[in-house]
């Protein structure tokens, strides 16, 4: 009897814990398509792109930092390097363009396409 009940408590919490997993990526996936999304409405709106941007790469640091760092290409092949900053229902909190300063040389862009 008492190992029935093992069982079944451990089938409880694998089965918790791969609805968490679950939940956790639909939420990420989902982070990255509004982030992805806002950061093509930075760039268009700050630099006057008119050109098709396409996203080369989103990250998210693992440890410290809580922003989406993107990094976009127009059809020249110039790059435009941006962190933003979601709220909890997916809304702006701010941007942080590194574009300038990565071009140059003086800063790093840890998201690599």
């Amino acid at each position: 009897m008492k190992r029935k009940h093992l069982i079944v408590l451990i089938l409880i919490t694998l089965l918790i814990g791969i609805g968490a997993t679950v939940n956790y990526g639909i939420s990420e996936h989902q982070n990255k398509q509004a982030v992805r999304s806002l950061g093509m409405d930075y760039v268009r709106k700050e630099y006057a792109e008119s050109d098709p941007l396409k996203v080369t790469a989103t990250c998210k640091p693992l440890f410290g930092g809580s922003g989406y760092q993107v990094v976009l290409k127009n059809s020249q092949g110039e790059a435009y390097y941006v962190i933003i900053m979601l709220g909890p229902e997916r809304n702006l909190i701010s941007v942080d363009d590194l574009t300038e300063d990565v071009r140059q040389g003086t800063s790093v862009f840890p998201c690599s396409p």
